[in-house]
């Protein structure tokens, strides 16, 4: 899939652990050199029936937010362009940021 970020076209891939050695450590990154986003595949416990479909949402809207701060350059020109608290803080509350501004119709 292909998005367009603050004008720069982005790819956006899901890999499973096994197939990407940077998603041991993380479960998913943005790099701004490659203008890529990757997303690891989440699987539920064994013998869990949780959704993992809403994690895997945020992952990706978070991996967003971190491209959407370095093509504004807010991530090298700030001191809070890459504070993981406040892009995890934005990936958590959009969806009801957007349902707000939606019914306020100021969208």
């Amino acid at each position: 899939m292909q998005i367009e970020i603050l004008g720069t076209e982005y790819s956006i891939e899901r890999k499973k652990i096994s197939d990407d050695i940077l998603l041991e450590k993380k479960d998913g990154y943005c790099d701004s050199t490659t203008k890529s986003i990757v997303t690891c595949m989440l699987k539920p416990e064994y013998g869990s029936s949780v959704d993992v479909e809403p994690e895997e949402k945020r992952i990706l809207r978070h991996e967003i937010i971190h491209g959407f701060l370095y093509e504004s350059g807010l991530d090298a020109n700030s001191n809070w362009g890459t504070d993981e608290e406040l892009v995890d803080w934005i990936a958590l509350q959009f969806p009801k940021m957007l349902k707000v501004f939606q019914e306020a119709k100021c969208i």
